[in-house]
């Protein structure tokens, strides 16, 4: 019987995630259960930087820009697989970010084909050494240009939150 109320917590703090997590205007939500404490997970997400780790095959390096402490204002620099060491591909700035509830939400201000790129992690705890974490990631338009189409665009960054949240899950999942 506690297992059966158990899951049926579970199920309904799912839902109402799954329905906070989503605003409005998000494009895109992606979600993963990790096997691992929301905090643990939080600690590696709140950090901001060194992304490469949690998806060394779709990210180079990523830096805070002018050492700056993660928190609102903060700007994050990241590059592509093979560009060379310090060269930034995209940047983003931290619009939100609350320890308390372990969330963040970035801009992405440049790089990328965009316009009102807005990206948002959540890390939801479970109880029981679980926790689920949110991506969120919505645009305001695509900026035509001759590099990608908005079907390609589009592709990448679903990809994109499908390759960091399997990241965390690879990071954290074997506890």
């Amino acid at each position: 019987m506690q297992f059966l109320k158990s899951l049926l917590a579970v199920v309904f703090l799912c839902s109402t995630v799954a329905v906070f997590a989503q605003s409005a205007n998000a494009d895109i939500t992606k979600s993963q259960i990790i096997e691992a404490s929301a905090d643990e997970v939080w600690e590696r997400l709140r950090q901001l930087d060194g992304l490469e780790e949690i998806i060394p095959n779709f990210l180079g390096d990523s830096w805070l820009v002018n050492n700056a402490e993660p928190g609102v204002g903060a700007k994050r620099s990241c590059a592509a697989p093979g560009t060379p060491k310090g060269q930034a591909s995209y940047t983003e700035q931290v619009l939100e970010y609350d320890d308390e509830k372990r969330y963040y939400t970035y801009a992405v201000i440049d790089g990328v084909p965009a316009k009102g790129m807005v990206n948002s992690f959540k890390v939801v705890d479970l109880g029981y050494q679980k926790c689920m974490v949110v991506w969120t990631s919505s645009m305001e338009a695509f900026v035509e240009n001759p590099q990608m189409t908005e079907e390609q665009f589009l592709g990448f960054i679903h990809s994109a939150g499908d390759a960091i949240l399997a990241g965390l899950d690879r990071l954290h999942g074997d506890n």
